[in-house]
């Protein structure tokens, strides 16, 4: 449980005897919903025995709340490890880097989960989830030596932002009575300092995979209603920029080609989007398949004693069909949860 202040205002002891426990059992129920965040500070009315007593009350509710052996996790050891390796005696590597020159690992580790994930691989999926930690970890350590932040300060934010953007989940109802009225998990994000922008677009960050980067500045922009009414719409204009690209192939201007093949991907994004796929991780999944599939074909080839040439199409198709006929189909998994928050 985090530090929780409880303050008071007045000296009015009347709510001591009158109803104590029906008034301000609710209010310890919400304090104890967010009690999970360091160094908050919450009034009461009354006097300071009242504010001990509401404090207790809270307590009690953080017990009801989070039990103490629920969902145990300790950052400690590699946070200890961390700091160990980038002090004195440490690792050189550890110490030499930044936060740009660790830029390309995290996206190593992040695509090295996503295999795993597609394999199925639950061991791998922990072994990868450990390296990406790693990476949060050390980007931490070194903020907190330039005294910027920690990695406890990470884990506050996160849990704060989480508690925000889920109000159904931690109470609606507040200490200000701000109403029954919903509010979706876009206007909440507004509500934060690093969600605010100028433009609509603005939050999709330029960094992404072009995929990636299709699929979300759609799903933006249709929040707003630009975009075509029905996936049929999509369907349509998806074979008509097909058209067009092959027009441009057929006139064997290069340039013209690269640019129809991007509106034909850019198009087919939101043709993933409306059936609630992901392009990037559909193409990684498919890139993945490949791979463990051409493993089979070289696998073959390699045990036949002959040569790559030595082999048709045909034979070489028939490695694959194999690889296919091996691979066991795995249960369907769950569609995607639309977050309506």
């Amino acid at each position: 449980m985090g530090h929780i202040e409880i303050i008071y205002i007045g000296t009015d002891q009347k709510g001591w005897d009158d109803g104590f426990e029906q008034t301000y059992r609710p209010i310890a129920a919400y304090l104890a919903e967010t009690a999970q965040i360091r160094d908050i500070v919450h009034t009461v009315p009354g006097g300071p025995a009242m504010a001990e007593k509401v404090r207790q009350m809270v307590e009690e509710e953080c017990r009801k709340v989070v039990p103490t052996d629920a969902m145990s996790f300790d950052m400690t050891p590699i946070v200890t490890v961390m700091a160990a390796l980038r002090g004195e005696g440490g690792c050189a590597w550890d110490k030499a880097q930044t936060h740009r020159t660790l830029r390309r690992f995290l996206l190593e580790e992040v695509y090295e989960m996503l295999d795993a994930v597609d394999e199925g691989d639950i061991d791998g999926i922990r072994e990868e989830l450990g390296d990406v930690l790693y990476q949060v970890v050390i980007h931490a350590r070194i903020a907190e030596e330039g005294g910027y932040f920690s990695a406890q300060d990470i884990v506050d934010a996160i849990t704060k932002k989480m508690i925000h953007r889920h109000p159904r989940v931690f109470g609606e109802k507040s200490l200000e009575n701000q109403g029954a009225s919903m509010l979706n998990w876009d206007r909440l994000k507004q509500d934060e300092r690093r969600q605010r922008h100028e433009r609509l677009l603005d939050g999709v960050v330029k960094g992404l995979p072009s995929l990636l980067e299709a699929y979300k500045l759609q799903e933006k922009t249709a929040k707003v209603g630009f975009e075509w009414n029905t996936t049929e719409d999509v369907l349509e204009k998806l074979s008509e920029e097909w058209q067009e690209f092959q027009e441009a192939v057929r006139e064997g201007q290069w340039d013209h080609m690269e640019e129809e093949a991007g509106d034909v991907l850019f198009v087919f994004a939101n043709v993933c989007r409306r059936y609630h796929i992901e392009p990037e991780c559909a193409l990684h999944r498919a890139n993945s398949k490949f791979r463990r599939r051409f493993s089979h074909v070289e696998e073959r080839v390699r045990t036949s004693g002959r040569p790559w040439n030595a082999f048709s199409l045909d034979e070489l198709d028939s490695f694959w069909n194999e690889a296919k006929q091996l691979e066991r189909r795995r249960p369907g998994e769950p569609g995607p949860v639309q977050e309506n928050e």
